[in-house]
């Protein structure tokens, strides 16, 4: 097997990695997942479907963040570009290569290697399309989303004929300009789900 069908092997054996850590800080808090989280679900099938992770730095620099800790030590951030390659052990050119960045603070000299944790996890995370239930880039919480009294109307309306099953909602729905559909397409799935579950019952 080639590379993409290995790691294609562990995507079937893996699809969810639970968030196990507790994170707060800066005003905020959080689960994450742990880099030994992810490793422990993911080495087996690695293991098994032939494939060696290899990380490596691309580049780096250190950065003084001018933070000091109560004994004066500077809090130093390691800033890194990583390249972390999955090989195919019986044909080690046969590979994927994940490239990203990462850093990391610390007040002594852990800072390298929190970055190159973080990095091989994401690159796992992310070549393997792993749920883990973070929402990064909604951290701050998703946006609100706010319609018209006119677009609440159309939104009732869409419902009913939701509850009257799947055509009569496919019948309202194409009934929108595309600019209401625009508007409203958040909605469509929960009012399918809606249209799916009156049929059903």
């Amino acid at each position: 097997m080639n590379i993409y069908q290995r790691v294609q092997k562990v995507m079937q054996a893996v699809a969810y990695v639970k968030k196990d850590k507790n994170v707060t800080g800066a005003g905020e808090g959080y689960m994450a997942v742990t880099h030994d989280n992810v490793t422990a679900m993911v080495r087996p099938h690695f293991v098994a479907a032939g494939i060696v992770l290899a990380p490596r730095v691309v580049s780096s620099a250190m950065v003084d963040t001018t933070r000091r800790s109560k004994s004066g030590n500077p809090a130093m951030r390691y800033e890194g570009r990583f390249a972390v390659d999955f090989v195919n052990i019986d044909d080690p050119a046969d590979r994927i290569t994940v490239e990203l960045d990462a850093h990391a603070d610390d007040y002594g000299d852990k800072a390298p290697g929190k970055a190159l944790s973080y990095a091989t996890k994401y690159a796992v995370l992310k070549l393997l399309m792993l749920e883990t239930g973070e929402d990064d880039e909604g951290r701050l919480g998703p946006p609100q989303v706010e319609y018209t009294d006119a677009e609440q109307a159309t939104i009732q309306e869409l419902r009913d004929a939701a509850l009257n099953g799947r055509d009569a909602l496919k019948s309202a729905w194409q009934g929108l300009t595309k600019e209401q559909r625009q508007a409203l397409s958040g909605e469509l799935d929960s009012l399918k789900a809606a249209a799916a579950g009156e049929a059903n019952a």
